[in-house]
């Protein structure tokens, strides 16, 4: 060693520790994902289902066809829903479709109820 080195010596077990800690972390992380990204992605899912049962449902009479099948949509992406679940309205010229559901998430040591809503106008032609 020359005259300006400096070594620093670690003990030997902190890489060690350093490296569970971070794999402790990212199964953490893995685990919380595996939970909340289908829950995620069946209310993306919803979007377009919602957008079509609102312009059905804008021709006169096809409320209760648009609401049966927005529902069967719903199931085919993992939502289930019921009847009390999707409202519609109609508002002057447009009509209203809205849809609400609850996901219980368990995460082990958080439980926690999500609550999702998703709303879509249409104009009656």
């Amino acid at each position: 060693m020359s005259p300006g080195e400096c070594r620093v010596s670690r003990p030997a077990g902190s890489a060690r520790v350093k490296i569970l800690v971070t794999l402790l972390i990212l199964a953490g992380l893995g685990y919380v994902g595996s939970k909340l990204i289908p829950v995620y992605w069946s209310y993306l899912s919803m979007q377009d289902p919602v957008k079509e049962a609102a312009m059905a449902a804008s021709r006169p009479g096809q409320e209760a066809e648009a609401r049966a099948n927005l529902i069967v949509r719903a199931k085919s992406v993992g939502v289930a829903l019921e009847e009390e679940n999707v409202e519609i309205d109609r508002d002057g010229n447009f009509v209203l479709v809205r849809v609400t559901w609850e996901v219980p998430v368990d995460l082990r040591v958080y439980r926690r109820t999500l609550r999702f809503r998703i709303e879509n106008k249409a104009l009656t032609p």
